[in-house]
């Protein structure tokens, strides 16, 4: 278990002695933090979301954090050990939560929204640490979402994008079909498939924020989140959201991936998509209330 112990003093926890095993030491008082959760699909809003809700000061939020991976190589790596019989539940909760509590040590807002898009696949496990937390999954129409890939696929030409493969990468229809390839670890149909899992395992867990309906009319929409989570609503400026990370973007050779517009609008434009592939993603959108069948059983929230 110096794994373990090791991933924990990583993360900066304080640990104490228990028999064979280190634990982290008990957070007591106002240092611990209440967390949300932010995930869905890619190109949907996720970003314009953490911008408008970084406005409020009692928040914190931003793009995609590691804590979902580490959450999962952590019990990963209890579960393989040889003292895995000694780590009863209640530690384990214990170490997966001061894991995010020293993660976001540094933070000093009291309300933590997580980014991932693997949050979905990990519903139950989110409602066994955190009982009363939520899932704001940011979704789009399927065509759009690969229509906007095209388009910063566009704006970096002079950069071989690290999203697709060299085989992938050749035409649109191509990089489209990779994006959407689970044997491709496709950066769109994963989260797709994970969205798809968490609502029928906990929909009630879950809100469902339109990207047209955040960029239309983002004061309604932002209201039905605030009702959602229990929180009271705070007053946003709309004319005034900026956001860029231009670091995590040069990494994945993708300028301007996570650079937000100043005020939430919607524009209407012209797809540079294939009829072929437009015409091939259209309509998987199973989360709509014109899929009745899956909507009625499951009463997910929507934004309309």
């Amino acid at each position: 278990m110096r794994l373990v112990a090791h991933i924990l003093r990583g993360c900066g926890m304080k640990t104490v002695e228990s028999g064979f095993l280190r634990f982290p030491a008990r957070r007591m008082g106002s240092d611990v933090k209440e967390f949300f959760f932010i995930s869905g699909l890619p190109r949907s809003g996720s970003t314009l979301l953490s911008g408008i809700l970084r406005q409020n000061p009692e928040f914190y939020a931003d793009i995609s954090s590691p804590m979902q991976g580490l959450v999962t190589s952590t019990i990963n790596v209890i579960t393989g050990s040889e003292n895995n019989h000694l780590i009863d539940e209640a530690r384990r909760k214990q170490i997966l939560r001061d894991t995010f509590e020293a993660y976001y040590k540094a933070v000093n807002n009291s309300v933590v929204f997580d980014t991932s898009r693997g949050w979905t696949a990990k519903t139950a496990l989110l409602k066994d640490l955190y009982p009363q937390t939520k899932i704001i999954c940011c979704v789009r129409d399927l065509p759009w979402i690969l229509d906007s890939f095209e388009r910063i696929t566009a704006k970096n030409s002079l950069y071989g994008a690290t999203l697709t493969d060299d085989e992938a990468r050749q035409t649109v229809t191509t990089r489209c079909d990779a994006l959407m390839d689970v044997k491709k670890e496709g950066q769109v149909v994963k989260p797709y498939y994970f969205l798809e899992e968490g609502l029928l395992l906990n929909p009630d867990m879950i809100f469902l924020m339109e990207y047209e309906g955040l960029c239309r009319d983002p004061e309604d929409t932002m209201r039905k989140i605030y009702g959602f989570i229990n929180k009271p609503y705070f007053n946003h400026d709309f004319d005034n959201v900026e956001y860029e990370n231009e670091v995590f973007d040069r990494a994945l050779n993708m300028k301007s991936l996570h650079t937000v517009r100043r005020k939430v609008t919607w524009e209407e434009r012209r797809s540079i998509l294939p009829k072929s592939v437009w015409d091939k993603y259209a309509g998987k959108e199973f989360w709509r209330p014109t899929q009745p069948k899956f909507t009625e059983q499951y009463r997910m929230k929507v934004v309309v």
